[in-house]
């Protein structure tokens, strides 16, 4: 999959319909942390206090980077979070989170009514959205010595990457961010640059 067909949402929507008496009202907001998920999810639930049912899915990055969480808040295990998140990934939709709101009208709906109804809620809404391209990006970490480190640094410009930290202390040890499809060309010209002296590995994970 080419970066061009990933995509993140540019403005938050709602949605609702009616289903046996049910109403189910979707709400998709663009989201780049956890702690902005967690303040929409609160604020839903304030508005919505009365409802019977939050469900939700979201997702943040995509591939090895990608985070996601589901919740089916009560409805049967299986029935709501996961097909709010299956429409979301088959809509190649990422940094977004969709919270659908259920008020129960009496009816029961049956496992298989209510994965269509929270997926499709959420389907229906997906297009009321404006899209922005997402374009995926990787962490990757360089060592060198002193002597060579401009030479990191110009290629870090030259493909248009992000300097992310630089740590100078027996060695120099250099962390960018670059386009996913980039980081191949960026490691193999920082290898043939530097006669095979310098590599650039994934980013370790800071604790």
């Amino acid at each position: 999959m080419t970066e061009s067909n990933w995509f993140q949402p540019g403005d938050s929507c709602q949605h609702q319909t009616k289903i046996k008496a049910s109403r189910f009202i979707a709400d998709l907001y663009p989201v780049k942390t956890e702690d902005e998920i967690q303040s929409y999810l609160s604020m839903v639930k304030k508005r919505e206090y009365t409802a019977n049912h939050h469900c939700f899915a979201w997702r943040l990055g995509v591939s090895d980077e990608e985070v996601w969480r589901v919740s089916d808040d009560g409805e049967p295990a299986g029935t709501a979070g996961m097909p709010i998140y299956h429409v979301l990934v088959g809509a190649n939709t990422t940094n977004v989170l969709a919270i659908v709101t259920r008020y129960f009208g009496g009816t029961k709906l049956g496992k298989g009514g209510l994965m269509r109804a929270y997926g499709g809620v959420v389907q229906d809404a997906l297009p009321l959205i404006k899209r922005r391209a997402f374009i995926p990006r990787v962490s990757l970490e360089c060592h060198c010595d002193f002597e060579h480190a401009n030479l990191v640094y110009r290629l870090i410009e030259t493909h248009n990457a992000q300097l992310l930290e630089q740590d100078y202390s027996d060695n120099v040890t250099i962390r960018l961010r670059i386009k996913r499809d980039l980081a191949d060309k960026f490691s193999w010209d920082l290898h043939e640059l530097s006669n095979g002296l310098i590599k650039a590995h994934p980013a370790t994970q800071k604790k």
